[in-house]
């Protein structure tokens, strides 16, 4: 499934750190955007994962107090130039 993630970001140099642990990604997680605002306070990343919890149980300690997650799966049948699903 395609999940988006919108990160409010408190600490974008703490968050860039952070964000370097992430990767690589275990199997059954797949990155294939990340956009973050020009000042860093902000970024939207779409991701493919199996559930939102697997995503997020990877991803929130490894972020850690830098910044905020809002998660939710992408409504696949009304989405416009989602990517090619990597993950089967």
């Amino acid at each position: 499934m395609f999940i988006t993630i919108e990160h409010q970001i408190h600490d974008s140099a703490g968050f860039q750190q952070c964000a370097e642990r992430v990767f690589p990604l275990p199997e059954a997680l797949y990155v294939h955007q990340f956009l973050p605002a020009e000042d860093l306070s902000r970024a939207v990343c779409l991701y493919e994962a199996p559930s939102i919890e697997r995503l997020r149980d990877y991803l929130d300690p490894l972020l850690g107090q830098t910044s905020t997650q809002r998660y939710f799966p992408v409504a696949e049948a009304h989405a416009i130039g989602l990517p090619v699903h990597q993950l089967a």
